[in-house]
């Protein structure tokens, strides 16, 4: 079994079934530029093959792939990126999922990855955005914790 397959779920969609893995290792910088340039993400819009090499080299990704029945691989649809200090602090980046994807739960899915993934005695969990907290209801002094109880439970 592929170590980086994470769960193989019934996530069945109009335009195929989503897979999830860690991709830490495997993904392709360049795939993630693409990607993220398709669905203009600003943030990311200067980001050169170097500097995601950089970003993988020190964080964890998850990505999100629309697969063939049976198969790995595949359309990448969705990605998120944790960072930690496995101490105290761990940090989910660049959520994206595909437009054509969007509002059928694979974005929930991406955030709610870190809960068993950081190693070491982790205490906050950080969702880190400038301009989507409409998405992210409770208040900035108890945003971390919610979002962890609520997606963790």
């Amino acid at each position: 079994m592929n170590r980086d397959f994470l769960y193989w779920s019934h996530w069945r969609r109009p335009q195929g079934t989503v897979a999830f893995f860690d991709e830490t290792w495997t993904v392709d910088p360049r795939e993630l530029q693409i990607f993220f340039q398709a669905e203009q993400v600003y943030w990311t819009a200067y980001r050169t093959i170097e500097q995601w090499r950089r970003l993988l080299a020190c964080s964890r990704m998850l990505t999100a792939r629309l697969v063939p029945e049976g198969h790995m691989g595949g359309r990448l649809v969705g990605a998120t990126r944790l960072w930690s200090d496995h101490a105290y602090e761990a940090k989910l980046y660049d959520v994206v999922v595909a437009q054509d994807l969007m509002n059928y739960g694979v974005a929930s899915e991406l955030v709610k990855w870190p809960c068993g993934t950081p190693g070491g005695e982790v205490h906050r969990f950080v969702l880190e955005t400038r301009d989507a907290t409409e998405f992210y209801p409770a208040s900035a002094s108890s945003r971390a914790m919610k979002w962890r109880a609520s997606t963790c439970a």
